[in-house]
């Protein structure tokens, strides 16, 4: 995290990170030799729509896709050298989807859903684990000017834990899976739904 909190339980050891700056990933991965398992959750949403701030969407790609990149690259000889291990990429299901009030968010999505089946293909040779996790909207800060039910982190985080478990590459925990098979079905449709949808 950018700003470290002591945590009172043993097993966790805290590091300072900003994924926006390639010394601190660097540095990051250079202390944890031993690590297995990557989870790329570090995300931001600005709100700016395809005519909002520049420097919004700047921000969001410099830290959805270029920041996520960073730590795939850093950690992927970590990973080979533990025997392959796994990497999860949290992103959204807005990765295949257009939202107006969040356009930016949903292209920095969907430039990493694009570069996590890059580096899966690329990493397939040392037996890493590549997932792409696209939920829907998660009751988390970010999302609090979303309207409407979310998912729990918890929830989120068990649907990963199983799929690690079982090998799934591509996952829609909650109601994610049924928006993705519409998208499928109907990909002009599930956009002329979003058109009107405006953030609180």
């Amino acid at each position: 995290m950018r700003t470290p909190q002591p945590s009172t339980d043993p097993r966790i050891a805290v590091e300072r990170l900003d994924i926006t700056k390639p010394a601190d990933v660097e540095g990051l991965a250079a202390r944890l030799p031993e690590v297995s398992l990557v989870v790329n959750n570090a995300g931001v949403l600005q709100g700016g729509g395809v005519f909002g701030p520049l420097e919004s969407a700047e921000l969001e790609m410099r830290t959805n896709y270029f920041g996520t990149l960073a730590m795939c690259r850093a950690f992927a000889p970590v990973l080979a050298a533990n025997g392959g291990g796994g990497l999860v990429n949290l992103l959204s299901i807005l990765s295949q989807l257009p939202m107006p009030p969040a356009a930016s968010y949903s292209a920095s999505k969907a430039a990493a859903l694009s570069m996590t089946r890059s580096v899966r293909a690329a990493l397939a040779s040392q037996g890493t684990l590549v997932m792409a996790v696209m939920p829907a909207f998660v009751d988390t800060d970010m999302a609090k000017a979303v309207p409407g039910e979310k998912l729990s982190p918890e929830q989120v985080a068990q649907t990963v834990i199983t799929a690690i478990q079982e090998g799934i590459e591509d996952v829609y925990p909650g109601p994610a899976a049924q928006i993705a098979a519409n998208i499928q079905r109907d990909p002009r449709g599930m956009e002329r739904q979003l058109a009107g949808f405006a953030l609180e």
